[in-house]
């Protein structure tokens, strides 16, 4: 708001970021905004800018504003698609101030995103609270970095791992490669032989149905039980969901 850009100027991310340094040049892009242009692989398809603003807040529609500093040497200064500086935490950074102040689901998301990229999110948050002994929310950052799994590869498998593990499965082993065969699973419990595998959309393709059929029948030959998870049974009959689960590996209610 206040700053005129030209019409034929595409709107992305970084050119609002700049938007917003004409008139704040001092903030520092952090969060979900920072993690998004150094290419993490699954922001929300929409969020506010989110800047470290010192102790000012700045007070603009569309902009998530907190009152904390970021060190020089934990930011970047790269250039806006119109030439002006910005200054953009380091991904480290990104991924410790997600981890302070998603909850836990989303926070476990950003942070095994960040496997995608070839990050150990876990061990980047753990030496950001190193560095940051004095800051708000820092054993909350801890905490949800302990749940971080880099080899998860997607968002629902991630907050299936973490349903899963909030019936007491915390011993599944994500991205199990099935001996003998090209397969890998989502969530496997390989002594039991029990796999647990969450269904996208594109999961409902003639042709990737087949396959997956295919897949199943000879996981089943060799003794797995597979138990398919979909969108709508993680969100909308949850309670379902996890007496189906508790039945499948012998758990109490």
């Amino acid at each position: 708001m206040g700053v005129w850009l030209p019409s034929e100027s595409p709107r992305s991310l970084l050119g609002e970021l700049e938007a917003l340094t004409v008139v704040c040049p001092r903030v520092v892009a952090t969060g979900w905004t920072a993690a998004a242009i150094h290419g993490h692989p699954w922001p929300p398809r929409s969020h506010d800018l989110e800047v470290a603003s010192g102790s000012n807040r700045v007070r603009r529609p569309g902009v998530l504003s907190r009152q904390f500093e970021i060190p020089e040497e934990h930011w970047r200064e790269i250039r806006g698609p119109h030439g002006r500086p910005v200054r953009v935490a380091v991904l480290d950074r990104a991924l410790f101030d997600l981890a302070r102040y998603l909850p836990r689901d989303q926070a476990v998301v950003a942070l095994d995103g960040a496997g995608r990229l070839g990050m150990d999110a876990g061990a980047a948050v753990a030496r950001m609270a190193e560095l940051n002994p004095g800051v708000s929310r820092r054993s909350l950052a801890l905490s949800h970095a302990s749940l971080c799994d880099p080899l998860s590869e997607s968002p629902m498998e991630s907050r299936l791992r973490l349903f899963a593990r909030d019936l007491g499965l915390d011993h599944l082993v994500v991205q199990y490669r099935v001996p003998g065969t090209i397969y890998r699973l989502d969530l496997a419990d390989p002594a039991r032989k029990i796999a647990i595998e969450y269904d996208g959309a594109h999961h409902g393709y003639s042709d990737q149905h087949t396959m997956d059929v295919e897949r199943r029948n000879r996981l089943e030959a060799l003794g797995w039980t597979v138990i398919v998870v979909t969108k709508r049974q993680l969100f909308g009959t949850p309670a379902e969901l996890a007496e189906q689960l508790r039945r499948a590996f012998g758990l109490s209610a």
